[in-house]
């Protein structure tokens, strides 16, 4: 199994903000969440674990007799910086299927996975998103998310 570490963003009024509003409020320290996410090539749903989308105060809706979380942005470090990797709600390759005890609190399946265009690079031990190279980590423990940032919504210390 394959893990690699990311950040699970929370900006307020999703459905309302554009990408260049997003990497402001990332700017300004909107709230995040560190977490790892395991790549399963084998899984056609991806996975996020339920305390997680609770942190994130995120709502989900069940479809399908499932509860989905139908938006998600993450970002991954490349060059020293954070890459926002946006979702669109509309697509069901996005949602994620919120449950207990994930394997992770993200699991990345095949779906996520082909939205984005990743390869798997084992020589170089990571992936490329669009064309950036994500490196694996080598710790693979499946602790819960930790909130890195301490800032809210508008910027300001809470």
């Amino acid at each position: 199994m394959a893990y690699i570490e990311c950040k699970v963003w929370h900006f307020q009024g999703d459905d309302d903000i554009d990408l260049k509003s997003r990497h402001r409020a990332m700017k300004a320290g909107c709230r995040f969440y560190t977490v790892k996410a395991l790549i399963d090539t084998s899984s056609r749903e991806n996975f996020i674990r339920r305390s997680l989308v609770d942190k994130l105060e995120m709502e989900y809706t069940e479809y399908k007799e499932k509860n989905r979380l139908e938006c998600l942005d993450l970002s991954f470090r490349y060059k020293g910086k954070d890459r926002l990797v946006s979702t669109n709600g509309d697509d069901v390759f996005n949602d994620f299927v919120v449950i207990e005890k994930p394997k992770a609190d993200l699991v990345l399946g095949l779906p996520w996975l082909w939205l984005r265009e990743a390869k798997i690079d084992m020589e170089k031990q990571g992936l490329t998103i669009y064309g950036d190279f994500v490196p694996f980590c080598e710790e693979t423990d499946s602790s819960e998310s930790k909130e890195t940032n301490d800032f809210n919504h508008a910027g300001l210390k809470q």
